[in-house]
């Protein structure tokens, strides 16, 4: 199934994360958006990581930054919440053709949080209507998508699949047959990027838990060296055990480096730090990371 080769160069840039840098032109949003380009023997590959709250700040951001967002050949959708599919409509207008758009076949149900109060959490309405309108391919598949020789999303990590201590409550609701029950995020993929000294793995947030991902990842591509996992780990509302326990595994893996903002939350990233030191990276907008 996973069609061998590798990136040998990629560069990423965040478009959007919940901090911008210090003394940063860039705009900062709640929300998820990476620019990725990688390069290897096959040619280049543009696409964007999931398309942020509002696509103002992404727009902004890439005009800063120097990204056009015309070059932009495929969008990959971690799942399917407003921080991480709220600028597709605009984001897509700016690119203005129709491109295919990567994502699991539940990314437009009915999920919502009721805390404070009744708030619709899924992708917008709009989306899907300009991505039709500009002739846009929805791929929608539970199994991995292969962009391109080494890059690949990772498809579904099911409940069955998901290490113990991260088999738990979301704290989001779903729409089901008329019934509403808890939400898993069945619907989180994340995107792997082989190269010659290991793994690239992009989350969105990490609903199925990041150590998790990390070890569909290893499967999928059966290789065991992760150079580096980039994104949301949402342990903004876990407890110390749970955090702890997400550290020693990243640690036990051999994780070289660890890139976390957006939903990883403030506690998580003082234990993380603290247990993982100079191998930790906070996200911030504007950053750009290159490897080799």
């Amino acid at each position: 199934m996973v069609k061998k080769g590798f990136a040998e160069k990629i560069e990423i840039i965040v478009l959007s994360e919940d901090k911008a840098g210090y003394n940063s032109p860039c705009w900062a949003q709640h929300g998820i958006c990476f620019y990725v380009k990688a390069v290897g023997e096959w040619g280049e590959c543009r696409l964007l990581f999931d398309a942020g709250w509002s696509p103002e700040p992404i727009l902004h951001n890439a005009e800063v930054l120097g990204v056009r967002m015309e070059d932009v050949e495929y969008i990959v959708l971690s799942h399917s919440h407003f921080d991480h599919t709220g600028g597709l409509a605009g984001v897509l207008r700016r690119i203005g053709r129709g491109i295919p758009i990567i994502a699991h076949p539940l990314i437009f149900k009915d999920s919502f949080i009721v805390e404070p109060k009744l708030l619709h959490a899924g992708i917008p309405l709009e989306a899907r209507r300009v991505a039709e309108e500009l002739g846009c391919r929805w791929m929608l598949s539970r199994d991995p998508v292969i962009i391109a020789p080494g890059i690949m999303t990772t498809g579904e990590v099911s409940v069955e699949e998901r290490v113990d201590f991260e088999k738990q409550p979301t704290g989001i609701l779903m729409l089901s047959s008329g019934r509403i029950i808890n939400d898993p995020v069945e619907d989180e993929i994340a995107l792997v990027i082989r190269t010659r000294r290991g793994l690239v793995i992009l989350t969105g947030c990490s609903h199925p838990g990041v150590i998790s991902v990390i070890k569909k990842s290893i499967s999928l591509t059966s290789d065991n060296r992760v150079l580096a996992v980039i994104g949301g780990f949402h342990l903004v509302s876990a407890n110390e055990e749970r955090i702890t326990k997400t550290a020693r595994k990243l640690l036990d893996i051999g994780v070289e480096k660890v890139y976390t903002g957006h939903c990883t939350g403030f506690k998580a990233e003082c234990i993380l730090l603290r247990m993982l030191g100079e191998r930790l990276t906070r996200l911030h907008t504007g950053m750009r990371i290159t490897f080799p």
